[in-house]
């Protein structure tokens, strides 16, 4: 219940948020009421993942994360070949009715997988690891060609702590450390969309911070109480308030109280999730609960931090907040995941 509950109370907060967002798209080409229904779909959509995933077994779910992986291993390949270029990147396949973003989908099942080879490395002492850090590597290119460094950050740094859940001698964690910032090194000297994010953020006069400018002013605008449902002023100028910066449409409109409160609703599964861990004995259910409450947590920390300029813009998404089918989907299947893994665990 400490995990469902905050998880609903979200997406209703996300509901919320994404009607008054879709207000101001009324006279574009792409109608508020096409993004409202949209949403509300993939939010039923997601309670449904959710409810079905949590009834599988530890097993089932390895065996979906396995073939989900390597679905989206293939189909995120295919995006870079045949996918059209959007703000820049190639990340989304345009089916009939809508779009999907496979790289989505590697968070989750790329955790249980990942669990699943390093328990097995530290119980066999095999090739195991090699084998993950071959799926890390693939990872690693897709999202550098996308590109989406901000992902390759978030799922490298959970996948680093995984490592060091299981207690890996240390002379084969740091060359993995090692090669891991020699990599972040290189993206920052080659990629000029990295070098520029960062020296940008250092340095803001180097490029247009117009966005950054405007969600600061949106916190500034709700003050405590903030102005009211759909009656954001500034954040309705953000592009992105319905998806990056929808953190800062919902400070203007429901207050700094209740966006602090949102954020306690983040906190409140992740606390839980660790509380279980801590009782648990079982390696492999508290190495992918650790992977998998991590990424859910941390990618809300890059979001928020990205809206409040602490951190340099990241393009990733609210979970169960901001609009975006895929995004939906992942969290779901990763909350679905943890379910799974708590549920074996009291069982036990």
């Amino acid at each position: 219940k400490l995990i469902l509950i905050p998880i609903l109370v979200l997406l209703f907060i996300g509901i919320i948020a994404i009607s008054s967002a879709s207000q101001k798209l009324g006279t574009t080409n792409l109608k508020s009421n096409i993004m409202w229904n949209k949403h509300l779909i993939f939010c039923l959509l997601s309670i449904l993942t959710i409810l079905i995933v949590s009834k599988l077994s530890i097993k089932q779910i390895i065996i979906f994360s396995i073939s989900l992986f390597s679905i989206s291993i293939i189909l995120c390949f295919l995006a870079l070949i045949i996918s059209q270029e959007t703000k820049g990147a190639t990340r989304w396949l345009n089916l009939i009715y809508f779009s999907i973003q496979p790289s989505e989908l590697l968070k989750p099942s790329f955790i249980i997988l990942s669990a699943l080879l390093l328990v097995r490395y530290k119980v066999k002492d095999d090739l195991s690891l090699y084998v993950n850090l071959f799926c890390l590597f693939l990872i690693s290119i897709i999202l550098i060609l996308q590109p989406d460094f901000g992902m390759f950050i978030l799922i490298s740094f959970v996948w680093l702590i995984q490592l060091l859940t299981i207690n890996i001698k240390s002379k084969i964690l740091l060359p993995i450390i090692l090669s891991i910032l020699g990599f972040f090194f290189l993206c920052f000297v080659t990629l000029d969309h990295v070098r520029f994010r960062i020296m940008n953020y250092l340095f803001s006069g180097i490029g247009d911070n117009y966005q950054i400018i405007k969600s600061i002013d949106s916190f500034k605008s709700g003050g405590l109480f903030g102005r009211g449902i759909g009656e954001g002023i500034i954040s309705k100028k953000l592009p992105d308030s319905h998806s990056d910066f929808v953190y800062a449409l919902i400070s203007e409109e429901l207050g700094i109280i209740i966006a602090t409160l949102i954020l306690l609703l983040y906190i409140i599964p992740y606390i839980r999730i660790h509380y279980i861990c801590q009782k648990s004995s079982n390696l492999f259910i508290i190495t992918s609960l650790t992977g998998l409450s991590n990424i859910f947590l941390f990618q809300t920390i890059i979001n928020i931090s990205s809206t409040l300029n602490i951190i340099p813009t990241k393009g990733m998404t609210l979970p169960f907040i901001s609009y975006g089918g895929s995004s939906l989907i992942s969290s779901a299947l990763l909350i679905g995941f943890i379910l799974v893994l708590i549920k074996d665990d009291i069982n036990e």
